[in-house]
């Protein structure tokens, strides 16, 4: 191909067993790329996990394997597998959308890519332009996240989204009825994703995306559901601020969180004097939903 926007980036791939698969995505999440593609076949045990990245200078294998010989006892068979290749952005692009199907979560809410023009029947029909990142409503934490939105939310509402990614609870909270939307993403590319799927989705909510953190909500009037679907790290860090910012009566969601962070959490809320929440688990991973007082 002699297209030059045609772009070379780096795969990485790892097969792990499905019992750390969580685990490790959300270290890669953290310390190296916001999404991925997992190929997982039926009667197996193990899940091949690809990530990609456009910076060669960064050794990626180093990181991974520094942090499965802290996880795992004997990781040899594991680090074993790690692989590095270069892939032209067409190549990844094109095994990325046919990994991402159309989804239905909680009954009503249809998750669907742009290039599938098929018609369904849902209450909320949601389309994305996915962008090998988290938010396609395919990982528990997006998933969960989307169900506590359909159940709580009230018409009217201000909604803040924190860590918005591809923007889709933002979507969500316009289809129904938000009174203004603020989506805010220290990625930049989540940033450009959230601005584009909203402009797929015809929002008509007065909105905001914003490429930082917090900060940006220092002189803003209160929320009435804030949805913080990060990582635990950065949830510790502005618990106090996420509570400020939820009105009295308001709904404040923590997501991005593996059970085992739970008592983390609980020990931060205890110590800003909120008791009234629920936990809500999907496989490995925890949403906190709490009820401001």
């Amino acid at each position: 191909m002699n297209d030059e926007h045609v772009k070379e980036y780096v795969e990485y791939s790892i097969e792990v067993p499905k019992s750390l698969s969580d685990a490790i995505c959300n270290f890669i999440v953290e310390n190296i790329s916001s999404g991925m593609v997992l190929e997982e076949e039926e009667d197996t045990q193990s899940i091949v996990i690809k990530f990609y990245s456009d910076n060669e200078e960064k050794n990626y294998q180093e990181m991974l394997k520094d942090y499965i010989s802290q996880i795992v006892d004997n990781p040899n068979e594991i680090i074993e597998s790690i692989r590095k290749s270069k892939v032209q952005s067409i190549s990844w692009e094109e095994e990325y959308k046919k990994s991402v199907k159309p989804l239905h979560i909680d009954g009503d809410i249809l998750i669907k890519p742009t290039w599938d023009k098929n018609e369904y029947e849902a209450t909320y029909q949601i389309i994305i332009e996915p962008k090998m990142a988290f938010g396609t409503g395919s990982h528990e934490t997006t998933r969960s996240c989307l169900k506590i939105v359909k159940e709580y939310f009230e018409p009217d509402s201000r909604f803040l989204d924190f860590g918005c990614g591809s923007g889709i609870l933002s979507v969500l909270a316009d289809k129904m009825n938000a009174g203004y939307i603020k989506a805010i993403d220290y990625d930049i590319i989540s940033v450009e994703n959230s601005i584009e799927n909203f402009r797929i989705n015809d929002l008509t909510t007065p909105n905001d995306v914003l490429h930082g953190s917090l900060e940006l909500c220092n002189d803003d009037e209160q929320y009435n559901f804030i949805c913080a679907n990060i990582i635990r790290s950065t949830i510790i860090q502005y618990l106090k601020q996420l509570l400020e910012l939820t009105i009295p009566s308001g709904i404040l969601v923590l997501s991005g969180l593996l059970n085992n962070d739970e008592p983390e959490i609980i020990e931060a809320l205890d110590k800003y004097h909120t008791t009234d929440y629920k936990i809500q688990r999907d496989n490995e991973w925890s949403s906190f939903i709490i009820f401001k007082e």
